[in-house]
């Protein structure tokens, strides 16, 4: 069997390396080729300085080499790229890259065009509200990216500009939309409202197949060619662990799955997320084998 094709996509800062991270830990490393499409920088980030442009601009991605690259993972045959060097914003060496069962694509701009978009076999995108991916930008770059704040905000302007032209529009490919919104501007992480669309692949598979059990707390709605998903705040943790242990009995762990870094700094846990991380993985392997 071939390669399976997962995509991750969103803006910088969006979440898309905490579900990714996670759901490679419940489908087993061993399992899953991480590919990360800012490898695929045409120039390093002073040379992107220099001419004006934010990393979400399709200028700086070497598209045709993505959608190359791509081709041949699912055809089962490795590539060679270089790396990009997030501490410096430079690149590093060449390496060559095997896939395996399960090729997992995260960035920025994977699904520019449709033609690239068809290469992938589960295509999610996901979408914080302005407000929120403000705040969770701002936490990574200065916590774990050594930028500082004012650095962050000096460029915040433009980043949104384009985020809006070349990022947002990619939602309208993705087969699962993750929306993450605020009840309002100033509510804490714990009160984020997280919610489903899922189309055309996945909404069929989860019309036929038991995506997410008798789980409380979950709210399914079919509307047209979409399902509809609403994980509530009032999920309970120990239950959310009783299911996805079910489904994951030898890589699902709590004390991975489903956590995120606060306000503070600290590691702590949302059980939605924990259920939107399970789900993923588990529609994957469904359909993967066919299902």
């Amino acid at each position: 069997m071939k390669p399976f094709l997962l995509g991750i996509v969103g803006d910088s800062g969006s979440g898309k390396s905490t579900l990714a991270d996670s759901v490679t830990v419940l489908l087993g490393r061993d399992r899953v080729t991480d590919v990360l499409l800012d490898d695929y920088h045409r120039f390093t980030r002073e040379e992107r300085a220099t001419r004006g442009v934010t990393a979400l601009n399709p200028v700086v991605h070497n598209t045709p080499l993505i959608q190359e690259h791509l081709q041949l993972l699912r055809d089962g045959r490795p590539i060679r790229n270089r790396s990009y060097e997030h501490a410096n914003g430079t690149f590093g060496s060449i390496r060559t890259i095997e896939p395996r069962e399960m090729v997992l694509v995260r960035g920025l701009l994977g699904y520019p065009t449709e033609e690239l978009r068809s290469l992938y076999h589960l295509a999610i995108f996901v979408h914080p509200e302005p407000e929120l991916l403000f705040r969770w930008k701002l936490r990574r770059d200065v916590q774990t990216r050594g930028y500082t704040e004012a650095e962050v905000l000096k460029y915040i302007a433009h980043h949104l500009l384009d985020s809006k032209e070349f990022v947002l529009p990619q939602s309208e490919r993705a087969d699962l939309l993750v929306l993450h919104e605020l009840p309002h501007w100033d509510a804490p992480d714990s009160e984020i409202r997280t919610s489903l669309v899922m189309r055309r692949v996945i909404a069929e598979l989860a019309q036929r197949e038991d995506l997410f059990g008798s789980l409380p707390g979950v709210h399914f709605h079919v509307e047209g060619d979409e399902v509809r998903v609403e994980l509530g705040n009032d999920l309970v943790e120990s239950q959310v662990d009783d299911w996805a242990a079910a489904w994951f009995p030898e890589t699902y762990s709590p004390d991975q799955v489903g956590m995120y870094t606060d306000e503070a700094g600290e590691r702590v846990r949302r059980p939605q997320l924990a259920v939107l991380e399970v789900m993923v993985a588990r529609a994957a392997e469904l359909l993967r084998a066919g299902k």
